[in-house]
């Protein structure tokens, strides 16, 4: 039976285990996830925790494994060393080698902390449920200076397309949200919220009209912001830039940069700056029976789950082609996206500028954010294996 690997179970490890199990019959693959935890923690639900709702925290931890294994599929919990190409194996810290005929690598960028001198998770964050619930608790003492950074993004100076941020609309959306929640305690007019991008404007993958709108909006509700951040170092109550600008902050909240992946450098699968080379379909430059899929794909750009979403599509009908002596869609890129303003309210943002095309569709309203918050939901009641699948 043929092999196939999966190695990650968020965004792009579960929807590359659901075109699996979509496209193929039980008994024609032996499937096998790995992962560090068989819950997978939501991320876009974390921005809420950290904006004054710690409890939401422990509430959006999806039982991925219990999936895995309902469609016939095996699930390892385990730490991924090292991937071998030549003979075809996964080396795991807990496991024996684990053999495979295609694989498919979803592990993500590591976060970059070590990156930027001072900074670590202990300055605090946004993107992972233990780093939202201490901000989600912080916040409820007083605070007087908010201070949001989002890191870098170290890619290929080749790539065509370059983004400067790691990943920025949760930085924004993060500091939307905590301005309504103070709003909303009498205590906005004593706290300042700053927020820091190494971008040259605020979403920077979303396009114009969302642009110029999120540029309004931070004006409008007070919310400072700095763009081409280059920092210096951080230390305990101040971040400093290169510019020599010190700005003071008694609560910092980090979207960390994202150098790459040091498994895929370790593997020698990398492009010399951490992320995978495909062409295409996803599939590995030099090794066509590795498939790339979500943030440790170089193409993938921006870091967004959909993203991951849409390269899992690709890559598991790219593999079925192939076995079935069929033709597949390339990957096409498209951002869609929503970003939660508090209130109730939201930006939905479907664009393809990105990528060179000429699509930009923007809603904002109450609309835009219930819409997030039935994908949110669906993505929860369905463990990511939802009835329409981006």
């Amino acid at each position: 039976m043929h092999k196939v690997v999966v190695l990650g179970s968020r965004f792009g490890g579960s929807a590359t285990a659901y075109w699996l199990h979509k496209l193929f019959e039980r008994h024609e693959l032996d499937v096998t996830i790995v992962d560090q935890w068989p819950m997978m923690t939501y991320r876009p639900a974390m921005v809420m925790a950290a904006a004054g709702h710690p409890q939401i925290a422990d509430q959006w931890h999806i039982n991925m494994a219990k999936k895995y294994e309902q469609a016939g599929f095996h699930f390892i919990r385990d730490t991924i060393f090292k991937i071998d190409p030549a003979s075809q194996q996964v080396i795991l810290t807990g496991h024996p080698p684990l053999a495979y005929d295609t694989l498919f690598v979803a592990t993500g960028s590591d976060p970059g902390w070590a990156t930027i001198e001072g900074l670590g998770p202990q300055r605090s964050g946004v993107c992972e449920d233990y780093l939202a619930r201490n901000t989600g608790y912080a916040v409820h003492n007083p605070i007087h200076h908010i201070v949001i950074g989002i890191g870098c993004l170290h890619q290929s100076p080749y790539d065509p397309i370059q983004l400067q941020a790691s990943l920025d609309v949760p930085g924004f959306e993060v500091g939307f949200l905590l301005d309504a929640w103070l709003t909303q305690h009498n205590r906005r007019k004593g706290t300042s919220i700053t927020v820091l991008t190494p971008a040259g404007v605020p979403g920077e993958s979303l396009g114009s009209i969302s642009q110029e709108f999120l540029l309004k909006e931070l004006k409008r509700r007070d919310i400072h912001l700095i763009t081409h951040a280059q920092y210096e170092r951080v230390t305990r109550e101040a971040i400093m830039l290169k510019n020599q600008v010190t700005l003071e902050a008694d609560r910092m909240i980090w979207v960390p940069p994202y150098p790459g992946s040091q498994l895929l450098r370790l593997s020698g699968l990398d492009d010399g700056y951490g992320w995978m080379p495909t062409d295409e379909y996803c599939r590995h430059e030099r090794w066509p029976n590795i498939y790339a899929v979500g943030d440790v794909n170089r193409s993938a750009l921006p870091k967004l789950g959909h993203i991951a979403m849409l390269q899992a599509r690709t890559a598991v009908h790219a593999f079925w082609a192939e076995r079935k002596h069929k033709t597949s869609r390339p990957y096409h890129p498209y951002i869609l996206h929503v970003l939660w303003l508090g209130n109730g309210r939201g930006i939905f943002t479907l664009s393809d500028t990105l990528y060179g095309g000429k699509r930009q569709w923007v809603n904002v309203g109450r609309m835009a954010a219930a819409s997030k918050s039935v994908f949110n939901w669906s993505y929860r009641i369905f463990a990511g294996w939802m009835p329409i699948m981006p």
